[in-house]
Formats: C-alpha cells, sequence, structure tokens
C-alpha cells in the first residue's frame, strides 16, 4: 500500500527545489529533484534526485541519484541500488540509514550527509 505524499511538505520543498514533480511506480510514491546540488567535493556537483520517502529495500527512506557521485563522505556503499530501474530510468544510492526524520526536506539533508 502506497502511502500519499503529504502536499504542505511538497509545497514546502518548492522553496528549495523548483521543478518537482511527484513520481509513482509499482505503488510506491517519488519526489523527483530536477535540480539537486550535492556537498562540496562531489563530482558530479548537481544531479537529479529521486526520494522515496517510504520504506524500501529495509531502509526507511532513500536518495536515488540520476548518477554515481564521486565523493569522500561515509556513504560509500552503493549496493543494492546500484543502477537500479526506477519508472524507466538508471538510479544510484549509497546504503546510507539516516537518522529517522518525517520531514521531506529533513530527509533529503539527512541523506546528503553521506556525501560529506
Amino acid at each position: 500500500m502506497s502511502m500519499e505524499l503529504d502536499q504542505d511538505q511538497i509545497n514546502d520543498l518548492k522553496h528549495y527545489y523548483s521543478g518537482l514533480q511527484a513520481v509513482e511506480e509499482g505503488g510506491q510514491k517519488f519526489i523527483l529533484i530536477p535540480q539537486l546540488v550535492l556537498p562540496q567535493g562531489c563530482s558530479p556537483q548537481t544531479v537529479e534526485g529521486l526520494l522515496c520517502p517510504s520504506l524500501r529495500d529495509g531502509y526507511t527512506s532513500r536518495l536515488f541519484l540520476s548518477a554515481k557521485v564521486i565523493h569522500k563522505g561515509p556513504g560509500q556503499n552503493w549496493n543494492p541500488a546500484d543502477g537500479v530501474m526506477i519508472a524507466g530510468r538508471k538510479w544510484w544510492a549509497v546504503s546510507w540509514k539516516p537518522n529517522n526524520n518525517s520531514h521531506f526536506i529533513g530527509m533529503i539533508k539527512a541523506h546528503l550527509e553521506a556525501f560529506k
């Protein structure tokens, strides 16, 4: 069963990231972030992000990226999401379990800690 995305939180995210889109696949809802700026030292510096704000693959939330990012942060393990297909595209996500946060912006910030 999929959870509905909280529209107030979506609206809050739009203050940080323009062009957001809701994406759904297999009953799971995602938030597509067209221009996600990663922490300093990441290559590439800007990617597309795909936030899964609900339970997936044993994680309370996931932040998928449109590219496998080179970085020196603690999130170096790209398994099991090394080129996973979502909505007809390949996405990557580090194996990173951030502190639980129920707000979408907090989830994104916590996931970005993996790259610092």
